[in-house]
């Protein structure tokens, strides 16, 4: 008969799930933000009359915004490895509860979300 996880743990698993779960979806609105501030950019290059100012202001924006992609990534790498290693734990101990599954889960959407993950090499 499989273990069942400790309340403590358990609500650490939920926690760190809900959280690998909020800054995937964070990271993919910031990247949609980018798509849209790269059109508003472009549309006011195209209209008459439009002041050099607010295109840079709107630049600037863009820039502001492109900047929070590598640092949505770096959290996702972070709350991704501490949820890993709870699920790793978790699962040596024999434990088995669909909050497992749901953690896992979460960790190869954030995965796919980040394609540029590799496993680290040892040397």
């Amino acid at each position: 008969m499989a273990a069942s996880l400790q309340t403590p743990i358990l609500k650490s698993l939920k926690i760190k799930t809900g959280a690998v779960k909020r800054l995937v979806r964070e990271r993919e609105v910031y990247i949609l933000e980018v798509e849209q501030q790269r059109d508003r950019i472009d549309k006011l290059h195209q209209k008459e009359g439009i002041d050099d100012a607010d295109i840079r202001k709107q630049n600037e924006v863009l820039e502001e915004t492109l900047q929070m992609i590598p640092y949505m990534e770096r959290r996702i790498r972070e709350a991704m490895q501490d949820l890993e290693n709870l699920v790793l734990a978790a699962k040596k101990d024999g434990a088995e509860v669909p909050e497992l599954t749901d953690a896992s889960d979460a960790v190869t959407a954030a995965k796919q979300a980040l394609p540029d993950i590799r496993p680290v090499a040892s040397k």
